[in-house]
């Protein structure tokens, strides 16, 4: 028996980009433990990550290419796979342009050379893309509005603060490595404050746990906002030095009444004054969720969250910030350094809207898809109509490990190779900033090829011969050999499996030198904040409001699959009381929830961790499960970055049997 250990990172698109140890006993991978050696990961990893052997090596993964027959999947060789999409694009091309084919992916496998997708359609001509984000688009938007890009501070610069305020970011289950910073900084004095429409778990670690009403985190900030601006209690000399459009919100708010902002964030003046208090005891850092920008104005929440960062003082030193995410990398690899990159007129669909927009589509219509890195038909919101719409195109080619509910709408099915199955490079633009090689650590046992190899089979049978054909390694190496914005020495890197490029500045924005297009801090617009605020009206037509959030043991729906739930669970407020005794409802009772998009059968369960009127269960259910809780959520898009807007639910709850 041959035991060796190898390092690799964990591909999931998480905060925390583990560094991992894998154990491998005759050729196959036994376990996976953090490495002890990392100083962010420190020796440790979670439930999604301890499941990866399990997964690579589960007896349902896809064992060879499928081909939909007669309704039926049958295995094929990957010779009449790949020729089977090779002469329907041809088709369809030669029919109706490259128009005619759409593209969909998304980040459910991390890796540079996954976007390799990307450069094979370029190369393809003018296609049909989805623009836009389900995740963080709204908070990207923001940020690089105010500040120009998306920076986050060091994780250990968390030491610095004297404050530390989550706000809508629940580290407890979805940031795991951020917990023991946090825990620290609060050992060494700092005060942590929790803003969350829900008691997460990361309140048990918070020393004040202000719960707003979902969506009123922009109304409470501007109330912050107007408090400060009233009572002079802002930092003058960054504001008036640093700062564009102070004047004009600072106007805006004062007009606001405070009674209104209230009613719609749902805290009192008291919690915003002791609030201006602890964001005063600079340094204070800010860490944002992903939840806070899923709304109508998801953007403007971000942006006004960002304005108590600049008035505060918060922005620029050391303990302070708006960590969002910390965009490192991906901006800065260079393509062209590979090859000419081709620049096509591609067609654009926000992503959010692909359930109702894509059918619309003419001049032509979209006859091709290929779906990768993602499970679309559970994780797009309105999952009812995005189904039907699926099915309606033509020829559908799905790249997966497993026959998601995604998959089995296809025609052909293609395996990938899992991420200890292949060479690749890391990073992740959310916290962690480190980047790793991840070198194939193991043959796999099933006929399954990389991204790469699959673009690069189809390239030469289509023919386009200028698609770059090389290795992976090689790859890799012209990818970052050119990338002359950070200091990264390729070498080293595949030596010791991951480093810390020299010249990211630990401190955002510590000179003051935004990358806005007046080099300083933006403010949000006074005709923003007023549609925001106009904008709350907080229809009844649904009683109400549902919030999906993510799960501690799967990222979205790629852990559920072996579930053994047949419902999903969603959690009432006991302060519903009234209501639950009017409709004779009963804890753990089977009941239905429905709106105008769809319906989703789940267990019900009584909790004192959310508000009256308000609904939470966790996301990435499979139909298997009861069905995706997005069936539920509605299609449109944010005031700006195309995101999706899951948390505008609203439901009512059906009793079964009646």
């Amino acid at each position: 028996m041959s035991i060796e250990y190898k390092y690799c990172a964990c591909p999931l698109d998480c905060f925390d980009l583990c560094s991992m140890r894998a154990e491998i006993i005759d050729g196959k991978v036994n376990k996976l433990e953090g490495n002890k050696e990392h100083p962010i990961t420190q020796g440790f990893i979670c439930e999604k990550g301890r499941k990866h052997v399990a997964r690579m090596y589960s007896p349902l993964r896809i064992q060879k290419p499928m081909k939909k027959v007669n309704g039926e999947f049958v295995e094929i060789s990957w010779n009449e796979a790949l020729d089977t999409i090779a002469s329907k694009l041809k088709h369809y091309i030669n029919q109706y342009g490259t128009l005619s084919i759409a593209q969909y992916n998304d980040g459910g496998a991390g890796g540079l050379l996954k976007n390799v997708e990307n450069l094979f359609f370029d190369y393809l001509g003018n296609v049909t893309l989805f623009n836009g984000n389900l995740c963080w688009g709204a908070g990207i938007a923001a940020q690089k509005s105010d500040f120009g890009d998306v920076k986050g501070h060091y994780p250990e610069d968390i030491y610095h603060a004297k404050t530390i305020i989550i706000w809508g970011r629940n580290p407890a289950e979805t940031n795991l490595h951020l917990v023991p910073f946090i825990k620290k900084a609060r050992n060494q004095g700092a005060k942590v404050i929790l803003i969350d429409p829900i008691k997460t778990a990361t309140a048990a670690f918070s020393d004040w746990h202000i719960q707003l009403r979902p969506g009123g985190d922009a109304a409470f900030a501007l109330a912050a906002v107007k408090y400060m601006i009233e009572h002079n209690l802002y930092d003058h000399a960054f504001i008036n030095n640093n700062t564009k459009g102070f004047d004009e919100v600072s106007a805006y708010v004062k007009d606001l009444r405070y009674e209104d902002l209230m009613q719609i964030c749902g805290a009192d003046l008291n919690d915003v004054k002791s609030f201006v208090d602890v964001i005063l005891n600079v340094p204070a850092t800010i860490y944002i969720g992903y939840g806070i920008q899923r709304y109508n104005y998801g953007g403007l929440t971000v942006r006004a969250v960002d304005m108590l960062g600049a008035l505060s003082g918060n922005i620029g030193v050391a303990g302070g910030g708006v960590n969002y995410a910390n965009k490192v990398y991906g901006d800065h690899v260079n393509w062209e350094a590979v090859a000419p990159v081709k620049k096509p007129e591609h067609r654009y669909l926000p992503k959010p809207k692909l359930a109702t927009d894509l059918l619309q589509l003419k001049n032509p219509e979209v006859k091709v898809i290929f779906i990768s890195r993602s499970n679309p038909a559970v994780q797009l919101p309105n999952t009812v109509a995005a189904v039907e719409t699926f099915k309606s195109i033509e020829f559908k080619v799905v790249l997966d490990y497993f026959m998601t509910d995604t998959a089995v709408l296809a025609d052909i099915v293609l395996p990938v190779t899992y991420f200890m199955e292949e060479t690749d490079i890391m990073y992740s633009s959310m916290w962690n900033g480190y980047i790793f090689y991840n070198e194939k650590l193991v043959n796999n046992d099933v006929e399954a090829k990389s991204e790469l190899e699959i673009y690069s089979l189809l390239a030469e049978k289509i023919g386009v011969s200028s698609f770059p054909q090389m290795s992976d390694t090689q790859w890799i190496s012209k990818l970052l050999e050119n990338s002359s914005e950070f200091d990264l020495d390729i070498n080293a890197l595949k030596s010791n499996t991951y480093t810390y490029v020299n010249n990211i500045r630990s401190i955002p924005w510590e000179d003051f030198k935004f990358k806005t297009p007046s080099g300083k801090f933006e403010f949000a617009g006074a005709e923003a904040l007023k549609q925001y605020i106009e904008a709350q009206n907080d229809s009844e037509a649904y009683y109400f409001k549902l919030l999906t959030v993510h799960a501690r043991e799967s990222l979205h729906s790629q852990h559920l699959m072996d579930s053994d739930r047949k419902y999903p669970e969603v959690y009432i407020s006991k302060e519903d009381a009234d209501l639950i005794e009017f409709m004779k409802l009963k804890d753990g009772e089977l009941v239905k929830l429905e709106n105008q998009y769809g319906s989703i059968k789940a267990e019900l369960s009584f909790s004192d961790k959310v508000q009256k009127g308000v609904l939470y269960m966790k996301e990435g259910w499979w139909y298997k499960n009861g069905g995706s809780v997005n069936d539920l959520t509605p299609h449109e898009v944010s005031d700006i970055g195309n995101q999706a807007t899951y948390n505008e639910c609203r439901c009512k709850i059906v009793k079964l049997g009646v």
